[in-house]
């Protein structure tokens, strides 16, 4: 005797997998497969990036420049001044040039014995100034920023 025919209606067949044609798959299926690697394999990315226990503390070391003596040259080119931060020894001279386009100013930021003050700055004119007292003086161009922010760096002078 045989077994009577599967009577469920198509849907309940189709919900149960029952009468799906063997290696065809719905596109959801191949979607959930593709996110369910696309998760595994951002979470391994993820946990591989965290590191494992090293045999210490790492310190990292910042290497430093010896003050600059003598000359130095900052440019103002393109609404900055390069080098934006600059260290040079007590009696060295700095010379600012303006090898940009536009008009520039160099006004010290706060009070300060960095007495830089040029009202104007045109393309190709230089303004120096020698570094008389020890400290980290800040300076900007009001022109095209502020102390903070835009066109500005410092000078620091240290003993020789």
């Amino acid at each position: 005797m045989t077994s009577p025919p599967d009577r469920r209606s198509a849907p309940d067949a189709l919900v149960s997998g029952i009468g799906r044609p063997f290696g065809r798959r719905h596109l959801g299926d191949v979607v959930q497969v593709r996110l369910l690697l696309i998760v595994i394999g951002s979470l391994t990315l993820a946990l591989g990036a965290c590191g494992g226990s090293g045999s210490g503390s790492a310190a990292t070391t910042v290497p430093t420049r010896a003050p600059l003596s003598g000359t130095v040259a900052i440019d103002a080119v393109d609404n900055n001044f390069r080098p934006q931060d600059v260290t040079v020894t007590r009696g060295s001279s700095i010379i600012w040039t303006n090898d940009g386009r536009a008009e520039h100013n160099i006004v010290a930021a706060g009070p300060t014995p960095f007495h830089v003050d040029t009202k104007s700055f045109p393309p190709g004119s230089t303004y120096t100034w020698v570094a008389e007292a020890t400290g980290t003086f800040h300076y900007y161009c009001s022109i095209h920023g502020t102390a903070t922010a835009g066109m500005y760096g410092s000078v620091t002078v240290v003993e020789p």
